[in-house]
């Protein structure tokens, strides 16, 4: 699932191309793909709307739109398999592509997803559909960064996965961290001492500004960037799908284990303090 990187580079892939645009219609041939509202009232209220700017919170791309003096919001997640591209009008679509948003340039928005468990709103304000996330991971500061952390409990792993206590951070990026941080996926939040907390705190900042720089992550197919390219951190992993493979660190082979329902992986030696 694209993470806070890969989001964050489709975001600004596609500004170039769409601010300033104004949708003229669309095609929705997955109905399901529109959460809110229904898909036909979802093509009648978009057209005729300019983008205004494109933001990004947690995993969500968000779309500001006007349409004369209203203001509305067009929110996207990409889950598992779901990805934009910008297409002329004439090129054929694939099978994939699941909702088509036509532009006055003779382009389109498209959005293909072969899993369809991509989700899009189309709503007054953002808050209905992102207001219950944590703070952003590159916006806190060291202080709230170790404030979040006084009243929680439980496997570190997991916590960091809680979009409500850190939004945007998922299996790939929590892996790298906490192999920066030298912390076990299984350690008691509750045991962490002050410089630990702030270890991991620099390993979150670290990672992820380095994987925006690069694109983000491409493990597969599955995420690619706008233009079509893949995202170069893959290059640069240090844990997450490194297993059987030498620490970057020590020498001992990566191992993956089972964490919170995800694939896990981590250097059993460096990472292997459990209190």
């Amino acid at each position: 699932m694209p993470e806070l990187p890969e989001v964050e580079t489709v975001v600004r892939d596609l500004r170039p191309y769409l601010v300033g645009r104004t949708i003229t219609g669309a095609t929705i041939r997955w109905q399901r793909t529109i959460a809110t509202p229904s898909a036909r009232v979802f093509a009648r209220q978009i057209r005729g709307c300019k983008i205004t700017a494109i933001t990004r919170r947690a995993k969500y791309l968000i779309f500001h739109l006007r349409a004369g003096q209203q203001t509305k919001f067009f929110l996207a997640h990409l889950r598992m398999t779901g990805g934009f591209r910008i297409d002329p009008h004439t090129a054929p679509r694939d099978k994939h592509m699941h909702v088509c948003l036509w532009l006055d340039n003779s382009a389109e928005l498209r959005f293909r997803d072969p899993r369809k468990f991509g989700r899009m709103w189309l709503v007054d304000d953002p808050t209905q559909v992102v207001g219950k996330l944590g703070p952003e991971p590159l916006e806190i500061s060291t202080r709230t960064f170790h404030a979040l952390f006084e009243k929680r409990r439980g496997n570190l792993k997991p916590v960091l996965l809680d979009q409500t206590f850190l939004a945007g951070l998922g299996n790939i990026y929590v892996d790298e961290s906490l192999w920066y941080a030298r912390l076990h996926p299984l350690r008691r939040v509750e045991s962490l001492t002050r410089e630990e907390r702030a270890r991991l705190y620099r390993a979150i900042q670290s990672v992820l500004t380095r994987a925006i720089a690069v694109g983000g992550t491409s493990i597969d197919v599955m995420y690619t960037r706008v233009n079509g390219k893949s995202g170069e951190f893959v290059k640069s992993l240090r844990a997450f799908d490194q297993e059987d493979r030498p620490c970057r660190r020590c020498g001992t082979p990566i191992i993956k284990m089972v964490v919170a329902q995800r694939g896990t992986h981590l250097c059993p030696r460096c990472q292997r303090t459990l209190k």
